[in-house]
């Protein structure tokens, strides 16, 4: 059986002495392994096509009775110039990969995936990587449909000017209606404001912004306890510890 598909690698990985394993996201195929058989020979046509961030188009096949898929050819379309990034941004993109391995289930299609991530990678400017970051969790919470209200109080329904986000409800309270608990998180105005701009803005421009330590970390905060919560098989990217601690997005 062969398949011919497009989207992006997510990591690979020496098998063996002259082989590959490769994850890749693809828009009809979800996410898949596959092996580049002797794509680490001096003369062979896969070398140095399959690393992480490398938009391909790809076919390959599956050999009756055996569990694995077989890289047959590959096209790259684009791929991750890291020459050019600072530790920063090539830790939060790395991150961004490592985020879609976690989450992403085996052979499910992944087009909305694959085109947010294509969006991520082709954006150009990034002026805090961090933060970049944090936006693609966002959106990504969108496509799996776990993305939060954070405008108005669950209980009573009020806009909020400023309240508490409870990651393990899902939910934003305002001060009236807030219970105690030891994960939530305080929304002031900043916080809402910044959010509701993620949610209304267009990426590109979203990654032209600086945001401040305290309120990025704020935002860190609360995506990542909604992800705890609300995402299967999520964990944080251990990419994000090539970073200083006090520049990291979340704690």
């Amino acid at each position: 059986m062969i398949r011919k598909d497009e989207g992006v690698v997510l990591k690979s990985a020496r098998s063996g002495e002259t082989s590959k394993l490769v994850t890749f996201l693809g828009r009809e195929s979800g996410k898949t392994r596959l092996v580049a058989k002797g794509a680490l020979g001096a003369k062979s046509a896969f070398r140095g096509m399959l690393e992480p961030g490398t938009h391909l188009e790809v076919v390959y096949y599956h050999k009756e009775g055996r569990t694995q898929y077989f890289l047959k050819e590959a096209h790259v379309h684009s791929a991750l110039r890291t020459e050019t990034y600072t530790i920063t941004r090539l830790a939060a993109t790395l991150a961004v990969l490592e985020l879609l391995d976690h989450v992403c289930f085996w052979e499910s299609p992944e087009p909305r995936i694959v085109n947010l991530l294509l969006e991520y990678l082709r954006c150009s400017t990034d002026n805090d990587p961090l933060f970049s970051f944090l936006v693609f969790q966002f959106n990504l919470l969108g496509v799996l449909g776990a993305l939060p209200e954070f405008s108005s109080c669950a209980l009573c329904g009020e806009s909020l000017n400023d309240g508490f986000f409870h990651p393990a409800e899902g939910g934003s309270a305002c001060r009236d209606h807030s219970e105690s608990s030891s994960r939530r998180v305080w929304m002031d105005k900043e916080l809402l404001s910044l959010i509701a701009k993620i949610g209304d803005s267009p990426v590109a421009e979203l990654r032209k912004l600086t945001v401040g330590t305290e309120l990025r970390k704020d935002l860190g905060a609360i995506l990542h306890w909604t992800y705890t919560y609300h995402v299967n098989d999520y964990r944080l990217p251990d990419a994000l510890k090539l970073i200083p601690k006090d520049k990291r997005a979340t704690d």
